[in-house]
């Protein structure tokens, strides 16, 4: 099928979108040169997603904006939780090594929501946790 009266744009496209060992041309077109030195290209290695990194990658690839904000607002809520612990343990005496290990290991994991309105709130939470650290004697 021979197709005529295409604007010399159009057949400039078609000739560059075209495989080089198609038999069909357009009139005016150039025949690709062919390499017969040319190798092919290698073929790419998959690998199976074995990481549990990989995994939670691609859930969260999924994850919808309120979804995000959630996980979020989790990981600031636990710091809260663990500074009420802390104040409870501390009215009895001094506080339990394992809720300032847990506070510690807060901190080091802590990193800032990437919501605007929760970053000046997570803020809050993790110097009032430095602080608490830092009364009883443990630095992050």
């Amino acid at each position: 099928m021979r197709i005529e009266g295409l604007p010399l744009p159009i057949q400039t496209v078609l000739n560059a979108l075209s495989k080089p060992d198609a038999s069909f041309r357009l009139p005016g077109g150039a025949a690709p040169r062919m390499d017969v030195a040319a190798t092919p290209p290698p073929a790419p290695s998959l690998q199976a997603a074995t990481s549990v990194q990989v995994m939670i990658a691609a859930a969260a690839l999924n994850e919808t904006p309120q979804q995000i904000r959630k996980r979020e607002a989790k990981r600031v809520d636990r710091g809260v939780s663990l500074l009420e612990r802390l104040h409870q343990a501390s009215l009895g005496g001094p506080p339990e090594p394992q809720v300032l290990e847990e506070l510690a290991q807060w901190a080091e994991e802590f990193s800032l929501p990437d919501s605007p309105q929760l970053q000046s709130l997570a803020r809050d939470v993790e110097l009032r946790v430095k602080v608490e650290l830092a009364r009883h004697e443990r630095f992050v």
